[in-house]
C-alpha cells in the first residue's frame, strides 16, 4: 500500500503529465499555458499554484511546451510537500521530474 507521500507526489506528476498532453492536442489551452501556467493548470486540475511560486512556460526545440520553475529553485514549500513533510491539504499542484526542476512533455 502506498503511503499519503507517494500517492500525493504519483497525483502530481500524473496532473503534469495530463495538462502536457493536452496541451499537444488543445491549441487553446497551449497558448493559456505558454501565456499564463497558473491559470492553465487552474483550468485542467481545479487546484491553484501558490502565488509565490513562479512557473515558466517555454516551447522547446520540437515544439513540445515545457514547465519549470524559474530560474530552476524549486520552492521550500514543494520539497516538503513531495519528499513527505507538509501535504499542502492537496489543493496546490507543483510540478515535479525529478531532474533538476523541469517537466515537459516529450
Amino acid at each position: 500500500m502506498k503511503s499519503e507521500e507517494t500517492k500525493l507526489s504519483d497525483n502530481i506528476q500524473g496532473s503534469i503529465d495530463a495538462i502536457l498532453a493536452r496541451a499537444q492536442s488543445d491549441t487553446d489551452f497551449r497558448d493559456l499555458l505558454l501565456t499564463n501556467p497558473k491559470a492553465a493548470i487552474f483550468e485542467a486540475t481545479g487546484m491553484s499554484v501558490p502565488a509565490d511560486w513562479n512557473i515558466v512556460s517555454s516551447l522547446n526545440n520540437a515544439g513540445h511546451v515545457e514547465l519549470e520553475f524559474e530560474n530552476g529553485e524549486l520552492p521550500e514549500d514543494y520539497l516538503e510537500m513531495v519528499s513527505g513533510g507538509d501535504s499542502g491539504g492537496g489543493k496546490a499542484l507543483p510540478y515535479r521530474d525529478g531532474a533538476g526542476g523541469k517537466a515537459s512533455d516529450c
